[in-house]
């Protein structure tokens, strides 16, 4: 079988039009070069975070399984024979307090479903339900349905139902910021909004993305009380480890925190088990399933935080531990040495290395810029490497990202990366006169990794063999290498906008 490199540049992407220009010749050579020399297509993908786009590379799902699993519920009327459900409804209305619904938003569907599941709690007689938002999403385009979802809960979801606070998902994972977070659900302390438009448009304005929203509310009198239930409307497998935390070690009210029990809909990470209404359910296609058909392995390389999520949806949203399937973490910055990659590469005899770089997480434009030269040259020590071991890399991206970044002069830049991804395939068998790229998504590309590793993965996947006719008739003569001159290479960079070769 033949040794496969998956690296990936996640946030990395196809600049838009209105990005402030990061990429270019002089920063990566190497990736330049391999556009020019090698298959370099771009792939439209618009994902823009790793989980949703992990889970399109691993079983080609744009949306989690969950969703189906509660709409069948909500629509044949099942809801209300589950028993957590039940249960949550007998405690509010036994001890006539309310119940708190802390949604994590994801798209338009999860209001439509929260709707619904609302509806079935108002036909329980439950009194009062606060709403409270965390936004999910990850690009400024998201607030035009934001803003139409939040006034669609204001208006629409009933006199009973009031919006409480809304903030970011990311302020549950930075400890200053969820410390606020937990102070608001207990004092109303903190920004307070009634009119929403207003609000959205003030985000859009400022250019913060949902995800990274500062906690604000809508309604007073929804901080939490004793005997209080609060529901976690999941999809995801996500955390609220801090928050919990949080609310046990406040000292601004005497509220004991043991009578304000937490439920959610899919099992859901905290400093201890909360009783969930759902298991998740799992897929029967993905990429552990396959690697182990063509009896091949794969060892991740990515931050410690990141293994187990990846894992997840590697394995078909099982929490599953498997030989074929290893992990080594990356916080030590390993992956920006050229050499110990290498060694690390020939350390493990594995068949499917997935070496995962990014670069959403940079604070700066200068940033951006000094970590993906960093990552270029990796590139091209790989290189060197798999012409002389007959193996095979693919390059390219999982998702973009879009974001409002400083530079070295102090100037707000807009870097966009959404939309579309690179994908360079440096192999000496998949060339140019013999294959093209189809139009495809992530899971089409894994399956094409599949076939480079074993040719017995008989998967349609993004590469296309062309007629041995066509390949005749542009077959271009080989050419002794000249060194490009700068307009050559300025003329070979990935383009803007529409995401073809230049």
């Amino acid at each position: 079988m033949k040794k496969n490199i998956l690296l990936l540049i996640n946030g990395f992407g196809i600049e838009k039009a209105d990005s402030y220009s990061v990429y270019s010749t002089e920063l990566m050579p190497n990736m330049d070069r391999l556009t020019r020399e090698k298959i370099f297509v771009s792939i439209p993908n618009n994902y823009l975070e790793y989980k949703s786009a992990y889970r399109n590379f691993s079983m080609g799902i744009n949306y989690p399984l969950t969703y189906t699993l509660i709409e069948n519920n909500l629509f044949n009327a099942s809801i209300g024979d589950n028993q957590v459900f039940k249960y949550i409804v007998a405690q509010v209305n036994n001890l006539k307090s309310r119940l708190h619904i802390l949604c994590f938003w994801d798209s338009d569907k999860t209001i439509e479903q929260l709707l619904l599941f609302i509806r079935e709690l108002q036909r329980e007689t439950i009194q009062k339900i606060f709403v409270h938002l965390v936004l999910c999403q990850n690009s400024v385009n998201d607030y035009e349905s934001i803003d139409k979802g939040l006034n669609t809960l204001n208006y629409e979801a009933g006199a009973n139902v009031k919006i409480g606070v809304v903030t970011g998902e990311s302020n549950l994972y930075d400890l200053a910021n969820c410390k606020d977070l937990a102070k608001n659900f207990i004092t109303e302390f903190g920004e307070k909004w009634k009119d929403l438009s207003k609000k959205v448009e003030v985000q859009v304005q400022t250019r913060m993305i949902p995800r990274e929203t500062r906690t604000f509310s809508v309604t007073p009198t929804y901080r939490f009380e004793e005997n209080d239930q609060v529901l976690v409307f999941n999809y995801n497998n996500i955390d609220i480890t801090n928050f919990r935390n949080e609310l046990y070690a406040q000292k601004f009210r005497q509220l004991n925190f043991d009578n304000v029990p937490f439920y959610s809909l899919f099992p859901i990470k905290a400093e201890k088990p909360l009783p969930f209404m759902y298991n998740f359910a799992v897929s029967a296609n993905y990429t552990l399933n396959s690697l182990k058909t063509i009896k091949a392995r794969c060892l991740v390389m990515d931050t410690k935080d990141k293994c187990s999520f990846i894992n997840y949806y590697l394995t078909g949203l099982r929490n599953e531990v498997d030989e074929s399937l290893k992990y080594l973490p990356t916080d030590d910055g390993f992956i920006y040495d050229a050499t110990k990659v290498i060694e690390t590469i020939k350390k493990y005899d594995n068949e499917l290395y997935i070496i995962n770089y990014e670069i959403d997480s940079c604070k700066s434009f200068e940033e951006i810029k000094d970590r993906l030269q960093k990552i270029d040259v990796v590139i091209g020590a790989l290189d060197t490497y798999i012409h002389e071991n007959n193996a095979s890399m693919f390059i390219t991206s999982l998702y973009g990202f879009e974001r409002m970044l400083y530079n070295a002069k102090q100037e707000l830049l807009k870097i966009n990366f959404s939309g579309r991804v690179p994908l360079v395939i440096d192999d000496d068998e998949i060339n140019l006169a013999e294959y093209t790229v189809n139009e495809g998504s992530l899971y089409d590309l894994c399956n094409s990794i599949l076939w480079d590793i074993n040719k017995e993965y008989d998967v349609e996947g993004i590469l296309k063999r062309k007629s041995k006719l066509f390949s005749f008739l542009f077959k271009k003569p080989k050419q002794k290498a000249e060194t490009p001159t700068p307009e050559a290479t300025q003329a070979t960079q990935p383009a803007q906008e529409n995401g073809e070769q230049k």
